[in-house]
């Protein structure tokens, strides 16, 4: 883990302590919109799921890493200054579950037409984006750098990685 990376999530359970000591009841969260051009991530790579143009537009190359993660299959790809992650979270209870666990920094947001999360640091250097791809399956993104605004770069480069992942019932890449 990197050191950038470390004070992040360290500066984010510090944010989360204080937001959860301040708050009086639970925030109500309103249920995940339906999907309704469902994808299907199940069994894909997600190192296939990123072309070499929209790695470059992340600021990143190569060949991806495949990390063990927790949430599911994940690859990582390096550049200079920069890191991009995609992980495929099939076996959870999808994007409703991590809204009800989201920190409170987190907004929800559409990108691609798709339900999302949306977490960030105040200056943009970090970025994630929980993309709901069907009832039960998320694509996770992140992507750590000190610029250009990470989240930026995701809103360009998440939509192509979105539309490569094979409709329920079409063979994908990787699989």
């Amino acid at each position: 883990m990197t050191k950038r990376v470390r004070r992040t999530a360290v500066l984010l359970l510090v944010l989360l302590v204080v937001a959860g000591g301040c708050g009086g009841g639970g925030n109500v969260l309103p249920p995940v919109p339906s999907i309704t051009d469902a994808r299907d991530a199940t069994g894909t790579d997600p190192c296939a799921l990123v072309s070499a143009e929209q790695l470059a537009a992340a600021g990143v190359g190569g060949a991806g890493t495949a990390v063990a993660a927790e949430e599911g299959p994940r690859c990582r790809w390096s550049g200079a200054g920069a890191s991009l992650d995609v992980t495929l979270y099939t076996d959870g209870g999808g994007l409703a579950t991590l809204a009800e666990n989201s920190e409170p920094t987190t907004t929800r947001v559409r990108l691609a037409g798709y339900p999302a999360l949306e977490t960030f640091t105040g200056r943009g250097e970090f970025c994630q984006y929980d993309v709901g791809v069907s009832a039960s399956q998320v694509v996770m993104a992140a992507r750590d750098a000190a610029s250009p605004d990470s989240c930026e770069v995701l809103q360009r480069v998440l939509p192509g990685v979105l539309e490569n992942l094979p409709a329920p019932g079409e063979p994908g890449p990787g699989r």
